[in-house]
């Protein structure tokens, strides 16, 4: 006997970049509240950054950790939103976008750009804004793909 899915094969493409999507701009958000609390903590306090103590007791090794743990849940994001959402819609921006800030962002937390100066904290919050756009505006074209596929089939 046939069994047939109760969901329309429009609503089940649109709720596959809907989590990660919601999750990225979850991921983005809290990597920018990183990025830009840790840059102010350490211009407001810059003997912070320069007591030795910290460094003995492997604060900045578990910060490194931290952000490199992000940078991967974020690639992660990345790739399973923007390839479902580009299935969906079928448009390059929210990806081109998408790839553009993760990799000004991976650049600036992987290399030795990262502790150049206080200002690449900025940097990276600007990419993680861009990062967290892109996740907004390819949700928003899945939504509409899913309106104009819907308001076609009836």
């Amino acid at each position: 006997m046939l069994s047939y899915n109760t969901m329309s094969e429009a609503s089940q493409i649109a709720t596959a970049p809907r989590w990660a999507d919601r999750f990225g701009m979850l991921v983005a958000a809290g990597c920018g509240v990183h990025c830009a609390g840790l840059s102010l903590l350490f211009i407001l306090y810059p003997t912070l950054w320069m007591k030795r103590k910290y460094w003995e007791m492997g604060l900045w090794e578990k910060l490194l950790w931290m952000e490199w743990a992000l940078l991967a849940i974020a690639w992660v994001l990345v790739i399973v939103a923007m390839v479902s959402g580009w299935k969906n819609h079928r448009r390059l921006g929210p990806g081109m976008l998408a790839a553009i800030s993760l990799t000004l962002m991976s650049t600036v937390v992987m290399t030795s750009l990262h502790f150049a100066n206080q200002w690449m904290g900025l940097v990276t919050l600007s990419a993680g804004i861009l990062l967290a756009a892109s996740h907004y505006w390819n949700l928003k074209l899945g939504t509409c793909a899913v309106s104009r596929r819907a308001a076609a089939s009836t």
